[in-house]
């Protein structure tokens, strides 16, 4: 249950400040006020994300299951079947989407679409 709040503090903001912390708060799904609030006592709020962005994240996540898969089986049985540059592009592509998954589904900032992406 949260505290009683009884003690108020005027702080004033220029018109492109308060819309700046407006969208922080937005994006985090607080009140512009809770948003205040919070970052002021050291919490980093992070941004919510769209319900759209899990759909794209599973379909993410299993496209990087299949390419592992690839490439497990580039190292092992396909050895005869895939030529060393078919298995280094294959482990690249792989270590690109995980680093792309990462930075999805890791923190968040600016909002691109309907989905929070981090830099």
């Amino acid at each position: 249950m949260a505290p009683n709040r009884t003690v108020a503090k005027l702080v004033r903001f220029s018109p492109e400040e308060i819309a700046r912390v407006t969208e922080r708060a937005q994006i985090c799904g607080r009140t512009t006020a809770r948003y205040i609030r919070e970052t002021a006592l050291g919490a980093l709020p992070k941004a919510r994300h769209h319900a759209d962005c899990d759909v794209l994240l599973r379909e993410l996540a299993r496209v990087g299951r299949d390419l592992d898969r690839l490439a497990r089986f580039a190292e092992s049985a396909g050895q005869e079947r895939l030529s060393s540059e078919d298995r280094d592009r294959l482990r690249s592509a792989l270590a690109a989407h995980t680093d792309a998954l990462r930075a999805i589904a890791g923190e968040r900032s600016p909002q691109v679409g309907g989905c929070v992406i981090r830099p």
